[in-house]
């Protein structure tokens, strides 16, 4: 009597493309809400979550572990942004590691104040068999400023604006 173990096939290009596309399409939708972007995740293997700028010497640190890291990170986005301007064009594809890497860039509006701006990313999507979630990294490409995670809700222009003429002004006082 022999005993064989069954591994699963790879998933085909195409299956991780669509899978790929359905989760895009349901984080692009601003009305998603965040507890169906879990669904999205396995709840098979241990999950984990990054965002982090290309600048950071620690990305590791960014690194989130678990559903409820999962659902904090889409809780989060979807209490402070809407986002609008999803691009992306996949860069690569690897049915063996079920792997997805793509770039791609994204328009951000705070909701208090609706200041914008433009976050350009490269994301890694890693699929399990059940082609669920395992592992999400998203790296921000573009200045750290636009990394979301590292998001302030100021005017940069008005704040320098506003040290120019003090700084002007305490000049012109001291004469």
């Amino acid at each position: 009597m022999s005993s064989s173990t069954s591994f699963p096939s790879p998933p085909t290009r195409e299956q991780l493309l669509a899978v790929t596309d359905r989760y895009l399409t349901a984080f692009a939708n601003n009305k998603t809400h965040p507890m169906f972007m879990l669904t999205f995740f396995s709840t098979i293997y241990p999950v984990t979550i990054q965002h982090y700028p290309s600048s950071s010497t620690h990305p590791q640190a960014s690194l989130l572990r678990g559903p409820n890291a999962v659902r904090s990170y889409f809780d989060l986005l979807a209490t402070h942004w809407t986002r609008t301007a999803v691009h992306q064009r996949t860069i690569d594809v690897d049915p063996l590691t079920r792997t997805v890497i793509l770039e791609g860039s994204v328009t951000w509006k705070w909701k208090k104040s609706g200041r914008s701006w433009v976050e350009e990313f490269t994301c890694t999507l890693t699929f399990d068999e059940l082609l669920k979630i395992v592992s999400y990294a998203v790296r921000t490409d573009s200045p750290l400023k636009t990394c979301l995670m590292r998001a302030k809700d100021t005017d940069d222009d008005h704040v320098l604006s506003k040290t120019l003429t003090a700084s002007r002004d305490s000049v012109w006082f001291s004469r």
